[in-house]
């Protein structure tokens, strides 16, 4: 298996993505939830880059809205991006579109990869699982704003190391080398990095601990050919 990884989705290239497994991650906090939601008996997910796109596909497919911008739940969604709040009572049995800042959007710049599946620290046993017969896995960081972010890169390496491929470009090595050092501690590894704080400011402590617990999930979910994202 070949592995490659890319910091933001501002790295990849036209032709990077050619007969790739994909993987997303947005640890901090859109692939959190949506492993959340897919352990929670989610029927579907469809993962739009803007908000006017969001509204337009629930409206179609009578799916509940769940997002943020700036961190903070859009105006008539029914959810925010906390993982807390997609419990089963909640989405179990129902669909989910989902606008976000940076996972979204990463979504959408990783379409022409052949597979397509999201990863969180939540799940990186469970996707890596899936994932194991593949020849050319391309792990995506959505990063945040564009630029790098070191949550998403320890989440990165985490997976890297579980897949276990025998042919690693450096940024896989560098991420797996960031995640030995900081996996047992991650708080404090994170403790002075930006997007982490903003999040703790905003009272989000508890969807800091869910999204930063390895493997208290055990469901991946990817792409299929409607789109939407399913339960694998």
């Amino acid at each position: 298996m070949k592995i490659r990884c890319f910091a933001t989705p501002n790295d990849l290239l036209p032709g990077d993505l050619d007969g790739a497994a994909a993987i997303v991650i947005d640890t901090l906090r859109m692939t959190s939830v949506a492993a959340a939601a897919m352990s929670n008996g989610c029927a579907g997910l469809l993962a739009c880059a803007t908000v006017e796109a969001a509204r337009e596909a629930a409206q179609a497919r009578g799916a509940l809205l769940g997002g943020e911008r700036n961190a903070l739940r859009i105006d008539g969604f029914d959810f925010s991006n906390s993982p807390l709040e997609y419990t089963r009572e909640a989405i179990g049995g129902k669909r989910l579109v989902m606008t976000t800042t940076n996972g979204t959007r990463a979504i959408a710049a990783c379409a022409p990869a052949r597979r397509l599946l999201l990863a969180a620290l939540v799940n990186v046993a469970a996707v890596a699982a899936v994932c194991k017969k593949e020849d050319y896995v391309a792990i995506v960081c959505a990063g945040t704003a564009g630029a790098f972010t070191l949550e998403d890169a320890l989440t990165a390496g985490a997976l890297s190391l579980c897949l276990n491929g025998d042919e690693k470009d450096d940024a896989a090595i560098a991420f797996e080398t960031l995640w030995l050092a900081a996996r047992d501690d991650l708080p404090r590894a994170l403790s002075a990095t930006r997007h982490y704080n903003r999040l703790l400011s905003l009272g989000f402590q508890p969807d800091l601990d869910f999204c930063l617990t390895p493997n208290r999930l055990s469901a991946a979910c990817e792409r299929a050919e409607d789109g939407w994202f399913y339960r694998i």
